[in-house]
């Protein structure tokens, strides 16, 4: 049986353990709202965008409606977004399965591949998978956004020139409905697709009449379509950050419960040896007592 100190040094390594954990859960939880929160803004946003591309898209002729090539022969690139940290259960695992079995039938297309974090660089290797760039992903959106949204950008432009890439893929986990859950997504930002640029020219008007605008309309509508990419862009960016700290919300949770065990089963195990220990003095006083009370005789006062 180990002696009391050590167990207590066991105990307060454990406490401190949990204190580490219970600071990383804060830190999760704070991350996922303010993420949350720039999830709402971006939504808003692209709620006044998508009106706009209504406007623009209305006042084309349906045989002069903007199309995207076919993609069935397009040089693809591939984005895969996973974390530079650790501790987050499957989170790498997840997204670099889904994007391995979802580029398998382009996979004689495929020209590029870039992992955003390193974690899941690794996991895209044991996939079969070799990404040629990685970019490190911000554990939070105060490491700045912007400037990784700016490198992106610059080197789809450059994949766009120096490798004809025509069509780029996302590969992200997206926050699920169910709590503290996330599931792998699929977003083609390049071509942009044809479906949503027709839902978006098809759809009702709300009010009675339509803005005007007195810039070129090209000019406008290759605007607007630039400011959809990065919206796409920002998005996923955002919400495998949101994901990832979710996943690492949960996993914590997780690693909290085993830890308060650990301490119940180190308190019930140092109660006992400091109850043995008692009874144990206790027994030698009474051993000691009759012991000397046998030598002084019955009768000694």
């Amino acid at each position: 049986m180990e002696s009391l100190e050590v167990i207590k040094r066991k105990m307060r390594a454990t406490e401190s353990l949990r204190s580490i954990v219970k600071t990383m859960k804060i830190l999760a939880a704070v991350s996922i709202r303010q993420h949350e929160k720039a999830l709402r803004s971006l939504e808003e946003f692209n709620r006044t965008l998508e009106m706009g591309l209504q406007v623009v898209l209305k006042s084309y002729e349906k045989k002069e409606e903007k199309q995207a090539e076919a993609v069935d022969n397009l040089r693809t690139a591939a984005v895969v977004f996973g974390s530079d940290m650790g501790m987050c259960g499957q989170f790498n695992e997840t997204i670099s399965a889904f994007a391995a079995g979802n580029m398998e039938p382009e996979k004689d297309r495929i020209t590029v591949v870039m992992a955003v974090g390193e974690k899941v660089m690794t996991r895209l290797d044991d996939h079969g998978l070799r990404p040629k760039e990685l970019m490190s992903f911000p554990a939070m959106l105060s490491a700045g956004i912007e400037p990784l949204l700016q490198e992106l950008i610059f080197k789809i432009e450059r994949w766009r020139d120096e490798l004809k890439v025509d069509k780029v893929i996302l590969f992200y986990n997206r926050p699920a409905q169910e709590k503290l859950s996330y599931l792998p997504h699929l977003h083609v930002l390049l071509p942009v697709s044809d479906g949503y640029l027709n839902s978006l020219r098809e759809k009702k008007w709300e009010s009675v009449s339509m803005p005007v605008y007195k810039m070129d309309r090209d000019e406008l509508f290759n605007s607007l379509i630039r400011n959809h990419l990065y919206v796409s862009l920002y998005r996923s960016f955002v919400e495998s950050l949101t994901s990832e700290n979710a996943a690492r919300l949960a996993s914590m949770e997780t690693a909290e419960r085993h830890i308060d065990d650990r301490l119940d089963e180190l308190k019930r195990i140092y109660n006992e040896e400091r109850q043995d220990q008692i009874t144990s003095e206790l027994l030698d006083i009474i051993a000691g007592f009759e012991t000397l009370a046998e030598e002084k005789g019955p009768f000694t006062k």
